[in-house]
């Protein structure tokens, strides 16, 4: 037989990866003013807490006027490039996640699969991280993890739903790892699913409650005992009961009008990512 074989898995991507891509190239054309002062740091080896060169000679440098530099200052601040001091200029600010995390938080508010998107990327990154930490857990953080199991236990044994022990473990493991980027997209998700709840999301069944208690319970074991890949077995079973609950609560969402007020998760998504509360 010739060909592909029937057996064969299709190929995945076609146009929708071309597309992706597509979004990821520069733009073909004239390159920006801000893109002109990203690369004026580059070639010039400004680093964080460096000073930039005042706005008249900055577009100076460029070939600009003034007001069009300002404009690309302040469009580099809002991403978290730049800082400014009054009476002093402009500074390259060092990396902070946080500040990352918005930017991509409020790109991803009108993102159709924002929500299945983060889950996949938690559970290969906490998959990946759990098997990391095992066996090098200090002492504290070991009982911090076993007093959030206990409650989690407590909650379950009275049919209560514990999401905030629940967050907390997985945010506590991931501090442990280090990890700022995982963290950052990791409390995205997890803010997300709490605005889900407020929206219609279901909660896990009562009597699922106990045995998702007792997965934190033998995660927690694995890394104590130093067994990396089970932990990581572990964690990536976890997740798999939340994926499919979502996944069947996004596709109802999904028979709803876009602007409609049932359309629980638009509204979640863009109170979660677009505007995640004061200060955020």
């Amino acid at each position: 037989m010739t060909g592909q074989r029937a057996s064969e898995e299709p190929p995945v991507g076609g146009g929708a990866s071309a597309a992706l891509l597509a979004a990821l190239r520069r733009p073909v054309g004239p390159e920006t003013v801000e893109a002109q002062v990203r690369r004026y740091i580059v070639e010039h080896g400004l680093g964080p807490g460096d000073r930039l060169p005042s706005e008249a000679e900055l577009a100076a440098a460029l070939g600009s006027s003034r007001l069009v530099v300002r404009e690309a200052l302040r469009a580099l601040e809002a991403v978290g490039v730049l800082g400014s001091r009054a009476g002093s200029g402009w500074f390259v600010r060092p990396f902070n996640v946080a500040s990352a995390a918005r930017a991509l938080a409020h790109s991803l508010a009108f993102h159709p699969s924002a929500l299945l998107d983060l889950l996949v990327v938690r559970r290969a990154a906490e998959g990946e991280l759990v098997a990391g930490i095992a066996g090098r857990l200090a002492p504290s953080d070991l009982a911090a993890l076993d007093e959030l199991v206990d409650r989690m236990r407590w909650r379950a044994a009275r049919g209560e739903v514990f999401h905030a022990e629940d967050s907390a473990f997985h945010r506590h493991l991931l501090a442990c790892s280090g990890n700022q980027v995982a963290l950052a997209l990791v409390d995205l998700y997890l803010g997300l699913m709490e605005e889900m709840y407020q929206r219609g999301l279901a909660k896990p069944p009562v009597d699922d409650l106990p045995r998702i208690a007792e997965a934190h319970a033998a995660i927690l074991a694995a890394l104590r005992d130093g067994d990396g890949p089970a932990a990581s077995r572990l964690m990536r079973d976890h997740h798999a009961s939340a994926q499919e609950r979502i996944t069947a609560w996004l596709a109802a969402q999904a028979t709803q009008p876009p602007g409609s007020s049932t359309n629980g998760y638009q509204a979640a998504v863009h109170a979660a990512l677009l505007w995640p509360g004061p200060g955020q």
